[in-house]
């Protein structure tokens, strides 16, 4: 099985002339199968499927170069999800002012992310019709990702 890191260098250059950024690269077992998962987003979200399917033409002919070092296959480029996680400061930084789910030991709040500022979130919520600001500490966050507002 090809390493993760290798696919990754081969799919960058793709990502940077279609001016995408890569998100994540994982091999995976689903239904018997081995899945190689490409995650790739516009830098302010909404993928569509056209340049899904471009991407995914373009890494199969890289990934053809390694077919003797690879098992049997399938591969699938896919957006990280509307409720994807944030996994540090970089991608919390360019989600402020998206709607966000913040889970910390006491309690999960849900709105817009106002600012992230050294330590602290600033995430403006809903309580009761009433909008108020809450402080969390980044110490304090257990997870935290972007939700879909209903």
């Amino acid at each position: 099985m090809l390493d993760v890191k290798i696919i990754e260098d081969l799919v960058k250059p793709i990502c940077e002339e279609k001016g995408l950024m890569l998100y994540e690269v994982l091999w995976v077992k689903e239904y018997g199968f081995q899945v190689l998962r490409v995650s790739v987003d516009k830098p302010n979200g909404g993928i569509d499927s056209d340049t899904l399917g471009l991407v995914n033409e373009l890494l199969s002919e890289k990934l053809d170069a390694y077919d003797d070092d690879m098992p049997e296959y399938m591969l699938e480029v896919c957006s990280p999800g509307a409720e994807r996680t944030l996994r540090n400061k970089e991608e919390i930084l360019a989600s402020v002012g998206q709607y966000v789910n913040v889970k910390t030991p006491d309690s999960t709040y849900e709105g817009t992310l106002l600012s992230y500022e050294g330590q602290t979130l600033v995430v403006e919520i809903n309580i009761k019709g009433r909008m108020k600001k809450v402080s969390i500490e980044e110490a304090d966050i257990k997870k935290i990702r972007l939700a879909v507002k209903i």
